[in-house]
C-alpha cells in the first residue's frame, strides 16, 4: 500500500463520518425528559430479537433441537452495556469563555443590587448515570 492510497483511504474515512443528531431545543428537551420510559434490558432484547427474525437469524430452537443460545448473548451482553451506561459512564462538556450569562440579586447598604456578567473561563459540565 503506497502513501497516496493511505491519505486516500484516511480521507474516504473522514469523508464518509455520519454527520451528528441535530440539536433539540432546550426548552422541548427539558419538557421530554420526564416522560422519557428509561433504559430496559428487556425491551432492548425484545428489540434486537425481533429485528434478527427479520434478518432470518434464528431464535428458537435449533433445527437439531439443541439449544439457541443467540437470544442469551444477548440479553448478557445488553444487560453489561446498560448497567455501564448507568453505573460508569460519564459525559464531561464545557462551556466556552463568553458562552453564558449570569445575572445574581443581592443587597447592601444602599439597597438591592442586581448583578449580570459574563462567564469568562471554562466551566466543567459533568453528567452520570442513575
Amino acid at each position: 500500500m503506497g502513501i497516496k492510497q493511505i491519505c486516500n483511504t484516511i480521507t474516504n474515512y473522514f469523508n464518509n463520518s455520519v454527520s451528528p443528531f441535530p440539536q433539540l431545543p432546550r426548552s422541548l428537551l427539558v419538557c421530554s425528559m420526564m416522560k422519557r420510559p428509561g433504559m430496559s434490558v428487556i425491551r432492548s432484547v425484545t428489540n434486537i430479537t425481533k429485528d434478527l427474525n427479520k434478518l432470518g437469524i434464528p431464535t428458537g430452537p435449533m433445527p437439531d433441537g439443541s439449544m439457541n443460545l443467540t437470544v442469551g448473548f444477548t440479553f448478557a451482553s445488553t444487560k453489561e452495556q446498560q448497567r455501564s451506561i448507568k453505573n460508569d459512564m460519564v459525559v464531561q462538556a464545557s462551556l466556552a469563555p463568553g458562552g453564558a450569562t449570569v445575572v445574581a440579586q443581592g443587597a447592601n447598604g444602599g439597597g438591592p443590587v442586581t448583578v449580570a456578567g459574563t462567564i469568562v473561563n471554562f466551566p466543567p459540565i459533568v453528567g452520570k448515570g442513575i
